[in-house]
């Protein structure tokens, strides 16, 4: 993935994406605290936990692999209409979202039909503001929706497919105003879009021109099926260890801080899973082709959230592609009124386009505390000490005297990394696997509760952290 470059707050912004809802089969516990204390064998956990949850993944993953393809061989192998491309699409889309969701798939559809209609009326209408009015519709319907017409339990599954139609909408709406878009898309073209099979459950989020895009001189090679292949194992694989290996490696009883981290490191693998089957099923339907760089989509990179350098970099790497809408279209847009408000917007938007969660709230909260700190002292050490300790990795061209491999600074950069892993530990540490808040989603009670136990440690290391910034 290529790198970005920021002004002095954007590495800051976009950590507003970093806890998602996500759908996990298997999610919940495989084995009696009784089990775990008398021990449990290899082949055991094989036969217990790992073959049913892998069986069950791929009794879902499959399907959605299968149609992504059907959809992607019948529109990009031979030549068709445009307009059937775009049927196919959104029909094929239906489908999928029906597997997953059953009825409740009526609420995503009505929103991307009510959200077209709404944008048709303001681009004739007004013919600007289309990105702030359909934001402010957005964020409207969903929280209506969550509030009055869906209970907790069918909502927090379709949670994040609702949120996906909400973000493509949004930036339909502001490349429209930006020119981006030199019109508004048809009907078929908006539906096809936002309905398409291989982003419309698990994502990722993708720009209209990259859908577009896929029609056009579409790639088959061998590379397309190895990243499509190494996206499913790699997922499975997380999938695996989120509901299986890390509870058999660290039980119950075990010191309260190993327990912190594997329910954090549990959630965090969980979120992998979905972020590399929603990678693989986005390349199976003929996304992530670039002339100069074929196959590059990439949705995370846990090596560089399980062993960071910094927040700032674990906050990037989490949701790539959210982290580019969330840059685009709030940071950018609401710059001109200041970085603070820039900000606030950017963790506002992101906090309810995921509900109305007080857990996520005070994860985004802390976590832009956090990682503003984090920003400024590294800020004030790089440029007292004149080393390349900057939470993001120096060019080589830089002024500062001591370098990247300088003894010191690789101490110091571990020291950091460390704390951004305990940072990280204690944050997710609300995310357990519990069946009943799996199914209606984390409440204010919870996450205060996981936080006491840990005595706010981390708050009071940021704390701590902010007094030595004051005093460097």
């Amino acid at each position: 993935m290529n790198d970005f470059d920021y002004d002095l707050f954007d590495d800051m912004e976009e950590v507003s994406s970093m806890y998602d809802d996500t759908y996990m089969p298997g999610a919940n516990l495989w084995y009696e605290e009784e089990d775990m204390d008398e021990g449990v064998k290899v082949s055991e956990l094989v036969e217990l936990c790992i073959e049913p949850t892998v069986r069950d993944g791929f009794g879902h993953v499959g399907k959605l692999l299968l149609w992504c393809f059907l959809f992607r061989a019948s529109t990009q192998l031979v030549t068709i209409p445009m307009l059937v491309c775009h049927i196919v699409s959104s029909g094929t889309g239906l489908l999928i979202l029906h597997h997953f969701f059953r009825s409740t798939m009526y609420y995503i559809v009505g929103f991307a039909v009510g959200a077209y209609l709404c944008l048709f009326l303001v681009s004739h209408l007004l013919k600007k503001h289309r990105g702030p009015i359909m934001g402010l519709a957005s964020v409207a319907f969903l929280i209506i929706c969550e509030l009055c017409f869906v209970n907790s339990t069918e909502w927090h599954k379709i949670r994040g497919a609702q949120m996906l139609v909400a973000m493509k909408v949004i930036s339909v709406a502001f490349d429209t105003d930006f020119g981006a878009l030199q019109c508004l898309p048809s009907p078929a073209e908006f539906i096809g879009y936002v309905l398409c099979v291989g982003t419309c459950v698990f994502g990722p989020w993708v720009p209209y021109r990259d859908y577009i895009s896929i029609f056009n001189k579409p790639l088959w090679n061998m590379r397309w099926l190895w990243r499509i292949l190494t996206s499913v194992l790699l997922g499975f694989l997380f999938l695996t260890v989120s509901t299986c290996w890390i509870h058999w490696l660290i039980p119950d009883g075990a010191w309260r801080w190993w327990v912190a981290y594997r329910d954090a490191l549990s959630f965090r693998s969980s979120h992998y899973f979905v972020s590399f089957l929603s990678e693989a099923s986005a390349l199976m339907s003929g996304f992530g082709h670039h002339e100069d760089e074929p196959w590059s989509l990439s949705v995370t990179r846990p090596q560089f959230i399980e062993i960071p350098r910094s927040l700032v970099q674990v906050v990037v790497y989490w949701n790539v592609p959210m982290h580019n809408w969330l840059k685009n279209y709030v940071f950018r847009t609401t710059k001109p009124l200041g970085s603070f408000a820039a900000i606030l917007s950017t963790y506002a938007i992101s906090s309810l386009l995921h509900g109305l969660n007080f857990q996520l709230a005070a994860v985004l909260l802390s976590l832009g505390a956090y990682t503003y700190v984090e920003y400024v002292l590294r800020q004030k050490l790089a440029t007292v000490f004149g080393a390349c300790i900057q939470v993001r990795p120096c060019r080589r061209e830089c002024s500062h005297r001591n370098k990247e491999k300088h003894l010191t600074v690789v101490l110091g950069n571990m020291g950091l990394g460390l704390v951004a892993m305990f940072h990280l530990s204690y944050l997710g540490v609300m995310f357990d696997m519990s069946p009943k808040l799996q199914d209606e989603g984390y409440n204010y009670a919870h996450t205060l509760a996981k936080w006491s136990v840990l005595s706010y440690a981390s708050h009071w290391v940021a704390l701590g952290t902010y007094i030595f910034y004051l005093l460097v």
